[in-house]
Order: C-alpha cells, then structure tokens, then sequence
C-alpha cells in the first residue's frame, strides 16, 4: 500500500506541475540529443523532487526541506540560463551545504582508522570534510546527467544494496526515508527514460544532496555497515568530478568550466558511430545501461561484503583503475 500510495502521489504532483510549467516552455525545455527522436523536453524533475518531499514533510526535518528549497532555486536558475557562471554557482553551493551541515549538525562519523577519525572529531574540520564530500557528490551528480537514464539509473542500481542491507539483522533504516526516494527515482527513471522529462540541474543537486544526506544518516546508524560500503555506491559520480578536475588542471583549462570530455560522453560517441545501426540508433541509451550495469555488479560484489572494508577499498580501486583504462582507450580511439 505504501508504494501504490506513493506512486499515485507522485502521479498527480506530474500532471499538476506540467500543467503548471506548460506556459514556460521556452525557458523550462531542452533539446534532446536527435537520435532519441524528440525536439523538447520539460526540466521539472527538480521541482517533482522538491514537492514529492514536501508531501511526507513529517519524515523529513524541516531544516533539511529548507536547504532543498535553496539547492532547488538554484538549479533552477541554472536551468533557465539566469546564472551562467560555474564558480558563482559552487560559491553558493558551498554556502548552503556547509551551513546547513553546521546548523542540523550533519557528521561523517567512522572512517574505520584511528588517525582519520581523531581528524573527525575536530568539529569545524568535520564540517570542511562533510561539506567537501556532499560537494562533490552533488556536482557529479549533475555531471553524470548527459545521457537518458544515467543519472537516475545510477540512483536506482545504487538503492538496491541499500535495501538488501535494510534487511539483514540489526540494520535500521529510520522512517522509510529510502524506501520512499527508490519509489520516486523509479518513477522519474520511467518518464525520463520515456523522454517525458529531464530532471536538469535543479533534479540534479537535489538529488545528489538528498542521496548523499541518507546515505550520511543510515551510515552513522549502522556501525555494521562500513562507510566504505556508501562509498562503493556513490564511487561513480563522485569520481567523475574529481577526474574530471584534474584532467582540466593538467590541461591547463578551468576546471569549473563544462566540457564534453567525460566517460560516458565518450562512451556515447564511441556507440554512435558505430557500424552496427541498431546500436548507433540507440547510442544514448546503450551508454547508460552499459555503465549502470557495470555498476549494479559492482554493488552486488560489494553487498556481500558490506562490512569489509578492506575488501571494500580493493573494489573502490579497481572500479578506479577500470575507469582509467576506458577513459584512456576511448581517449585514444578519438
């Protein structure tokens, strides 16, 4: 009942912010790559994030719908081309993550070493830690939103170990908070995958921050799970930003600065110009479920060790280093 319920909730938050933003279809739209066969899409998943959150207000704080509203303002300005700046908008970013960090007391708590843990226990470096990681999660989050279904895709495989460890013995999940935001990717996944909308920048940040803000919570309350085990599940977005700063450095290009030079844009040149037609019809697609489904078994490898963390950093490094080597090859092919 609790997914019908759901569902149909955010049915009706669809055709009511649809109709809402039908009259700012200039400014609220997107060209669609051409191969996907549509001109114009809608970029309202932001504001079906933000109001499918404010419905189960009772299971959220209000602190934390509050900063949503923030990261929600901005993206949509961002969406509409209000705020073209890239380092104005990770100014502001900065300064709502790291405020609401401090003012709902937000902490990463155990990263299973002594010496790092000393360093978490300095408030003000915790918050720099905190901030840094929803940063960078956030913003590989929109960076991995070039193609149908990757970034929400990724969110969808991402739950699932989420959910398989919900179940094991003395895992607690508070309020269904997890459960409900897989029923509301799920659904976003459908209409996107449908090219019925995109969830732009605004979906983008929220969904990053919200993701990245239970998965924090659900990790500090379960000491069984290691918090290398989030970092598995959030591995993909959140290297991506960090490769991608680094590859602009030694370029000597602004690392703030938007490109079409990342893994799965590569991937999806590669696929479409492709001899094979039915594949190069469908470049955008084939990109993302190749990638999402490396990762799904990744995560199910690491579900089964959800607890090792060494075992866990031995698969975080290999994920890197198969990254690497794609990204190179594909380099290399052009």
């Amino acid at each position: 009942m609790t997914y019908l319920k759901s569902l149909s909730i955010l049915i009706v938050i669809f055709f009511i912010i649809n109709l809402l933003f039908a009259n700012l279809k200039s400014k609220f739209n997107k060209d669609h790559q051409k191969f996907a066969g549509k001109g114009s899409i809608p970029l309202i998943g932001g504001v079906i994030i933000f109001c499918y959150l404010i419905v189960y207000i009772k299971l959220f704080e209000e602190l934390f719908l509050l900063y949503c509203f923030f990261l929600l303002l901005l993206g949509i300005l961002s969406d509409i081309d209000k705020l073209h700046s890239p380092k104005i908008r990770l100014i502001i970013q900065l300064l709502i993550i790291s405020s609401f960090i401090y003012f709902s007391n937000l902490q990463i708590l155990d990263l299973r070493n002594f010496y790092l843990n000393n360093f978490l226990s300095y408030e003000y470096f915790n918050i720099f830690f905190t901030t840094s990681c929803l940063l960078v999660l956030i913003n590989g989050s929109n960076f991995i939103d070039g193609l149908d279904g990757l970034n929400l895709g990724y969110y969808f495989v991402g739950s699932f170990p989420i959910l398989y460890a919900s179940q094991l013995p003395d895992i607690y999940i508070a309020n269904d908070q997890l459960k409900l935001i897989f029923i509301l990717i799920s659904f976003l996944l459908v209409l996107n995958l449908l090219n019925i909308i995109y969830i732009g920048d605004s979906g983008s940040y929220l969904l990053g921050f919200v993701i990245g803000y239970l998965f924090i919570k659900f990790n500090n309350q379960n000491y069984g799970i290691s918090p290398y085990f989030i970092a598995l599940i959030l591995w993909y977005p959140a290297f991506e930003n960090l490769f991608s700063i680094i590859r602009k450095k030694i370029s000597n290009s602004d690392p703030l600065n938007p490109d079409n030079l990342h893994l799965h844009q590569k991937l999806y040149y590669l696929f479409l110009n492709s001899n094979f037609k039915l594949l190069s019809k469908n470049a955008n697609p084939a990109a993302s479920v190749l990638i999402n489904f490396y990762n799904l078994s990744i995560f199910y490898i690491g579900s089964l060790f959800y607890n090792n963390t060494k075992i866990l950093l031995v698969i975080i490094l290999f994920n890197i280093l198969i990254y690497l080597n794609c990204y190179f090859l594909l380099k290399k092919k052009g």
